[in-house]
Protein backbone atom coordinates (compact mmCIF):
# COMPACT_ATOMS: atom_id res chain seq x y z
CA UNK A 1 0.00 0.00 0.00
CA UNK A 2 1.28 3.45 -0.86
CA UNK A 3 2.43 5.10 2.40
CA UNK A 4 1.03 8.44 1.21
CA UNK A 5 -2.48 6.96 1.59
CA UNK A 6 -2.06 6.89 5.36
CA UNK A 7 -4.83 8.79 7.11
CA UNK A 8 -5.72 9.63 10.72
CA UNK A 9 -7.34 6.61 12.34
CA UNK A 10 -5.28 4.01 10.45
CA UNK A 11 -3.56 1.25 12.41
CA UNK A 12 0.08 1.09 11.34
CA UNK A 13 3.33 -0.67 12.16
CA UNK A 14 6.87 0.67 11.90
CA UNK A 15 9.01 -0.55 9.01
CA UNK A 16 12.42 -0.08 10.62
CA UNK A 17 11.55 -0.42 14.29
CA UNK A 18 9.47 -2.49 16.65
CA UNK A 19 6.00 -1.19 17.39
CA UNK A 20 3.16 0.71 15.88
CA UNK A 21 -0.20 2.16 16.80
CA UNK A 22 -2.98 4.44 15.61
CA UNK A 23 -2.33 7.50 13.47
CA UNK A 24 -3.73 10.50 15.33
CA UNK A 25 -2.75 13.29 12.94
CA UNK A 26 -0.61 14.16 9.93
CA UNK A 27 1.66 17.18 9.66
CA UNK A 28 3.64 17.52 6.44
CA UNK A 29 5.46 14.24 5.91
CA UNK A 30 5.10 13.14 9.53
CA UNK A 31 2.45 10.92 11.07
CA UNK A 32 1.88 11.12 14.82
CA UNK A 33 1.31 7.53 15.96
CA UNK A 34 -0.23 6.81 19.36
CA UNK A 35 1.20 3.60 20.82
CA UNK A 36 -0.45 1.26 23.31
CA UNK A 37 0.87 3.34 26.21
CA UNK A 38 -0.78 6.50 24.93
CA UNK A 39 2.41 8.23 23.75
CA UNK A 40 2.43 10.02 20.41
CA UNK A 41 5.48 9.14 18.30
CA UNK A 42 6.29 11.27 15.22
CA UNK A 43 7.29 9.04 12.30
CA UNK A 44 7.89 9.71 8.59
CA UNK A 45 4.98 8.30 6.58
CA UNK A 46 7.41 6.37 4.37
CA UNK A 47 8.48 4.34 7.42
CA UNK A 48 4.91 3.16 8.16
CA UNK A 49 2.81 0.30 6.82
CA UNK A 50 -0.96 0.31 7.18
CA UNK A 51 -2.19 -2.93 8.76
CA UNK A 52 -5.79 -1.84 9.14
CA UNK A 53 -7.67 1.09 7.67
CA UNK A 54 -9.59 3.03 10.27
CA UNK A 55 -12.43 5.47 10.32
CA UNK A 56 -11.03 8.71 11.71
CA UNK A 57 -13.15 10.35 14.33
CA UNK A 58 -14.60 13.80 13.81
CA UNK A 59 -11.98 15.07 16.25
CA UNK A 60 -9.15 13.46 14.25
CA UNK A 61 -10.43 14.99 11.01
CA UNK A 62 -10.67 18.37 12.69
CA UNK A 63 -7.11 18.17 14.05
CA UNK A 64 -5.75 17.13 10.67
CA UNK A 65 -7.40 20.06 8.88
CA UNK A 66 -6.64 22.93 11.20
CA UNK A 67 -3.81 24.63 12.99
CA UNK A 68 -2.90 22.98 16.28
CA UNK A 69 -4.66 24.73 19.14
CA UNK A 70 -2.65 26.86 21.54
CA UNK A 71 -1.85 25.14 24.82
CA UNK A 72 0.43 25.54 27.81
CA UNK A 73 2.56 22.83 29.40
CA UNK A 74 3.73 23.18 33.00
CA UNK A 75 7.36 22.02 32.95
CA UNK A 76 8.36 23.46 36.32
CA UNK A 77 7.61 20.44 38.50
CA UNK A 78 10.37 17.88 39.23
CA UNK A 79 8.14 15.17 37.76
CA UNK A 80 8.70 16.72 34.32
CA UNK A 81 12.38 15.77 34.47
CA UNK A 82 13.38 12.54 32.71
CA UNK A 83 16.96 11.57 33.46
CA UNK A 84 16.83 8.63 31.04
CA UNK A 85 16.77 11.09 28.12
CA UNK A 86 20.14 12.54 29.07
CA UNK A 87 23.60 11.27 28.17
CA UNK A 88 26.84 11.57 30.10
CA UNK A 89 29.70 13.56 28.66
CA UNK A 90 27.69 16.47 27.25
CA UNK A 91 28.97 19.96 27.96
CA UNK A 92 25.92 21.91 29.17
CA UNK A 93 27.63 25.17 28.21
CA UNK A 94 28.26 24.00 24.64
CA UNK A 95 25.14 22.19 23.38
CA UNK A 96 25.25 20.83 19.84
CA UNK A 97 22.52 21.04 17.19
CA UNK A 98 22.94 20.09 13.54
CA UNK A 99 21.26 19.90 10.20
CA UNK A 100 22.07 16.45 8.84
CA UNK A 101 21.93 15.21 5.25
CA UNK A 102 22.02 11.56 4.18
CA UNK A 103 21.78 9.98 0.74
CA UNK A 104 18.65 8.04 -0.18
CA UNK A 105 17.78 6.04 -3.27
CA UNK A 106 20.03 6.25 -6.33
CA UNK A 107 22.79 8.78 -5.71
CA UNK A 108 25.10 7.91 -8.58
CA UNK A 109 24.13 11.14 -10.38
CA UNK A 110 23.55 14.72 -9.36
CA UNK A 111 19.85 13.94 -9.35
CA UNK A 112 20.27 11.77 -6.27
CA UNK A 113 18.00 12.62 -3.35
CA UNK A 114 18.97 13.67 0.14
CA UNK A 115 17.02 13.49 3.38
CA UNK A 116 17.24 16.44 5.76
CA UNK A 117 17.30 15.86 9.53
CA UNK A 118 17.44 18.06 12.59
CA UNK A 119 19.77 16.57 15.22
CA UNK A 120 19.75 17.54 18.88
CA UNK A 121 23.03 16.36 20.42
CA UNK A 122 22.46 17.81 23.88
CA UNK A 123 20.64 17.19 27.15
CA UNK A 124 18.21 20.02 26.41
CA UNK A 125 14.80 20.10 24.84
CA UNK A 126 15.02 22.26 21.72
CA UNK A 127 12.18 24.23 20.18
CA UNK A 128 13.12 24.93 16.57
CA UNK A 129 11.81 27.06 13.71
CA UNK A 130 13.31 26.79 10.22
CA UNK A 131 12.42 29.52 7.72
CA UNK A 132 13.58 30.83 4.36
CA UNK A 133 13.71 34.30 2.83
CA UNK A 134 12.00 34.43 -0.56
CA UNK A 135 12.09 36.83 -3.49
CA UNK A 136 9.26 38.98 -2.12
CA UNK A 137 11.46 39.89 0.84
CA UNK A 138 9.29 38.00 3.33
CA UNK A 139 10.23 35.13 5.59
CA UNK A 140 8.36 31.83 5.16
CA UNK A 141 8.31 29.16 7.87
CA UNK A 142 9.21 25.67 6.64
CA UNK A 143 9.43 23.47 9.74
CA UNK A 144 8.61 23.97 13.41
CA UNK A 145 8.66 21.59 16.33
CA UNK A 146 10.36 20.41 19.49
CA UNK A 147 13.08 17.81 19.85
CA UNK A 148 13.70 15.76 22.96
CA UNK A 149 17.26 15.53 24.27
CA UNK A 150 19.63 13.42 22.17
CA UNK A 151 17.24 12.73 19.31
CA UNK A 152 17.00 13.36 15.58
CA UNK A 153 14.01 13.86 13.30
CA UNK A 154 13.65 13.65 9.49
CA UNK A 155 12.10 16.72 7.91
CA UNK A 156 11.97 16.31 4.15
CA UNK A 157 13.49 14.75 1.03
CA UNK A 158 14.75 16.79 -1.92
CA UNK A 159 17.05 16.48 -4.87
CA UNK A 160 20.51 17.51 -3.76
CA UNK A 161 20.49 20.59 -5.99
CA UNK A 162 17.21 21.74 -4.43
CA UNK A 163 18.87 22.22 -1.04
CA UNK A 164 20.73 25.28 -2.39
CA UNK A 165 19.33 27.69 0.15
CA UNK A 166 19.92 29.76 3.25
CA UNK A 167 17.95 28.35 6.17
CA UNK A 168 17.16 30.77 8.97
CA UNK A 169 17.25 28.82 12.23
CA UNK A 170 15.76 29.88 15.56
CA UNK A 171 16.30 27.66 18.59
CA UNK A 172 15.27 27.82 22.23
CA UNK A 173 16.97 25.36 24.59
CA UNK A 174 15.60 24.39 27.99
CA UNK A 175 15.18 21.59 30.50
CA UNK A 176 12.01 20.30 32.07
CA UNK A 177 11.82 20.03 35.84
CA UNK A 178 15.50 20.83 36.39
CA UNK A 179 17.72 23.90 36.47
CA UNK A 180 20.19 24.66 33.68
CA UNK A 181 22.69 27.36 32.70
CA UNK A 182 21.20 30.50 31.18
CA UNK A 183 21.43 30.08 27.41
CA UNK A 184 20.53 32.79 24.92
CA UNK A 185 18.10 31.87 22.14
CA UNK A 186 19.92 30.94 18.95
CA UNK A 187 19.27 32.81 15.72
CA UNK A 188 21.46 31.69 12.86
CA UNK A 189 21.52 31.76 9.06
CA UNK A 190 22.82 28.47 7.67
CA UNK A 191 23.86 28.64 4.02
CA UNK A 192 23.76 25.37 2.09
CA UNK A 193 25.79 25.14 -1.12
CA UNK A 194 24.47 22.21 -3.16
CA UNK A 195 27.77 21.67 -4.97
CA UNK A 196 29.20 20.55 -1.65
CA UNK A 197 27.17 17.33 -1.84
CA UNK A 198 28.96 16.26 -5.03
CA UNK A 199 32.49 16.45 -3.64
CA UNK A 200 34.57 13.58 -2.30
CA UNK A 201 35.07 13.13 1.45
CA UNK A 202 32.06 15.27 2.36
CA UNK A 203 29.77 12.45 3.50
CA UNK A 204 31.56 11.00 6.54
CA UNK A 205 30.99 8.42 9.24
CA UNK A 206 29.39 9.93 12.31
CA UNK A 207 27.70 9.25 15.63
CA UNK A 208 24.12 9.76 14.44
CA UNK A 209 23.56 7.52 11.41
CA UNK A 210 24.58 4.07 10.25
CA UNK A 211 25.73 5.63 6.98
CA UNK A 212 27.93 8.58 6.01
CA UNK A 213 26.31 11.99 6.38
CA UNK A 214 26.96 15.69 6.00
CA UNK A 215 26.56 17.48 9.34
CA UNK A 216 26.12 21.25 9.39
CA UNK A 217 26.42 22.80 12.86
CA UNK A 218 23.71 25.30 13.78
CA UNK A 219 25.14 25.98 17.24
CA UNK A 220 28.89 26.43 16.88
CA UNK A 221 31.20 25.73 19.79
CA UNK A 222 34.34 27.68 20.55
CA UNK A 223 36.45 25.55 18.22
CA UNK A 224 34.14 25.94 15.22
CA UNK A 225 33.92 29.69 15.78
CA UNK A 226 37.72 29.91 15.74
CA UNK A 227 37.87 27.84 12.56
CA UNK A 228 35.41 30.18 10.85
CA UNK A 229 37.78 33.06 11.59
CA UNK A 230 40.72 31.37 9.90
CA UNK A 231 41.63 32.86 6.55
CA UNK A 232 42.36 30.75 3.50
CA UNK A 233 46.03 31.48 4.10
CA UNK A 234 45.76 30.13 7.66
CA UNK A 235 44.05 27.00 6.39
CA UNK A 236 46.75 26.32 3.82
CA UNK A 237 49.38 26.91 6.47
CA UNK A 238 47.77 24.30 8.73
CA UNK A 239 47.58 21.77 5.90
CA UNK A 240 51.16 22.53 4.83
CA UNK A 241 52.47 22.13 8.35
CA UNK A 242 53.13 18.45 7.76
CA UNK A 243 55.34 19.08 4.73
CA UNK A 244 57.45 21.60 6.63
CA UNK A 245 57.85 19.33 9.62
CA UNK A 246 59.01 16.45 7.43
CA UNK A 247 62.02 18.53 6.37
CA UNK A 248 63.26 18.53 9.96
CA UNK A 249 65.15 15.43 11.11
CA UNK A 250 62.96 13.78 13.73
CA UNK A 251 63.23 10.41 15.38
CA UNK A 252 60.39 8.30 14.03
CA UNK A 253 59.24 5.74 16.54
CA UNK A 254 56.59 3.08 16.15
CA UNK A 255 53.73 2.58 18.55
CA UNK A 256 54.40 0.08 21.34
CA UNK A 257 52.19 -1.50 24.02
CA UNK A 258 53.40 1.24 26.36
CA UNK A 259 53.13 4.18 23.97
CA UNK A 260 50.90 4.93 21.01
CA UNK A 261 51.83 7.61 18.51
CA UNK A 262 48.93 9.29 16.67
CA UNK A 263 49.64 11.72 13.83
CA UNK A 264 46.73 14.14 13.47
CA UNK A 265 48.04 15.99 10.42
CA UNK A 266 45.15 15.99 7.98
CA UNK A 267 47.09 14.33 5.15
CA UNK A 268 47.63 11.33 7.44
CA UNK A 269 43.89 10.96 7.94
CA UNK A 270 42.40 11.48 4.45
CA UNK A 271 43.58 10.87 0.90
CA UNK A 272 42.71 14.38 -0.25
CA UNK A 273 41.50 17.61 1.32
CA UNK A 274 39.58 18.61 -1.82
CA UNK A 275 36.14 19.87 -0.88
CA UNK A 276 36.88 20.09 2.85
CA UNK A 277 36.28 23.32 4.75
CA UNK A 278 38.30 24.46 7.76
CA UNK A 279 35.61 23.06 10.05
CA UNK A 280 35.55 19.76 8.16
CA UNK A 281 39.30 19.37 8.60
CA UNK A 282 39.36 20.12 12.30
CA UNK A 283 36.36 17.83 12.85
CA UNK A 284 38.13 14.91 11.14
CA UNK A 285 41.15 15.49 13.37
CA UNK A 286 39.03 15.67 16.52
CA UNK A 287 37.08 12.56 15.52
CA UNK A 288 40.38 10.68 15.35
CA UNK A 289 41.45 12.08 18.72
CA UNK A 290 38.19 11.01 20.41
CA UNK A 291 38.36 7.56 18.81
CA UNK A 292 41.85 6.96 20.17
CA UNK A 293 40.97 8.25 23.64
CA UNK A 294 37.84 6.13 23.90
CA UNK A 295 39.65 3.05 22.58
CA UNK A 296 42.24 3.41 25.35
CA UNK A 297 39.86 4.28 28.18
CA UNK A 298 40.64 1.03 30.05
CA UNK A 299 44.37 1.00 29.36
CA UNK A 300 45.48 2.63 32.59
CA UNK A 301 49.03 3.92 32.47
CA UNK A 302 49.16 3.89 28.66
CA UNK A 303 50.98 6.82 27.09
CA UNK A 304 49.65 8.40 23.90
CA UNK A 305 51.42 11.08 21.88
CA UNK A 306 49.13 13.18 19.69
CA UNK A 307 51.10 14.92 16.95
CA UNK A 308 49.11 18.05 16.12
CA UNK A 309 51.78 20.38 14.77
CA UNK A 310 52.43 23.94 15.84
CA UNK A 311 50.17 25.75 13.35
CA UNK A 312 47.97 28.41 14.91
CA UNK A 313 47.27 26.40 18.07
CA UNK A 314 43.57 25.77 17.42
CA UNK A 315 43.83 21.97 17.30
CA UNK A 316 46.26 21.83 20.22
CA UNK A 317 44.04 24.03 22.40
CA UNK A 318 40.92 22.02 21.59
CA UNK A 319 42.65 18.73 22.39
CA UNK A 320 43.83 20.02 25.74
CA UNK A 321 40.43 21.45 26.56
CA UNK A 322 38.83 18.06 25.92
CA UNK A 323 41.49 16.32 28.02
CA UNK A 324 40.67 18.61 30.94
CA UNK A 325 36.88 18.75 30.64
CA UNK A 326 35.89 15.35 29.28
CA UNK A 327 38.64 12.83 29.88
CA UNK A 328 40.24 14.35 33.00
CA UNK A 329 43.64 12.73 32.42
CA UNK A 330 47.20 13.95 32.85
CA UNK A 331 48.94 15.49 29.84
CA UNK A 332 52.11 17.40 29.06
CA UNK A 333 54.19 18.62 26.13
CA UNK A 334 55.75 15.64 24.38
CA UNK A 335 59.51 15.35 24.00
CA UNK A 336 60.82 18.50 22.35
CA UNK A 337 63.78 16.58 20.90
CA UNK A 338 61.45 14.16 19.08
CA UNK A 339 58.41 16.33 18.28
CA UNK A 340 59.37 19.97 18.73
CA UNK A 341 56.47 22.06 20.01
CA UNK A 342 53.92 20.14 17.97
CA UNK A 343 52.81 17.22 20.16
CA UNK A 344 51.02 16.45 23.42
CA UNK A 345 51.63 13.34 25.52
CA UNK A 346 48.68 11.89 27.43
CA UNK A 347 48.84 9.36 30.26
CA UNK A 348 45.61 7.40 30.66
Amino acid sequence: MNPMSIEPGDKVKFLNDVGGGIVKKLEGGLAFVEDEDGFEIPMPVYELVVVEKGQPSAEARQVADKVVESRNEDVSEPEAYHQELEEEGHDDFNPRFYLGFIKIGNNQTEEGKLRLYVINDSNYYVTYLISELREDGLMYALHQGILQPNTKLPLEDRLAREFENTFHMQLILFRKGKGYPALDPVSSAVQIKARRFYKDNVFRNNDFFYQPAVLVPVIKNELEQKMDMLTEFDSKAVIGEKEKSEKKPQAKRKSTPELEEVDLHIDELVDTTAGLSNSDIIQIQMDKFHFVMESNAKNKGRKIVFIHGVGNGVLKNEIRKQLERKYKVYYQDASFREYGYGATMVII
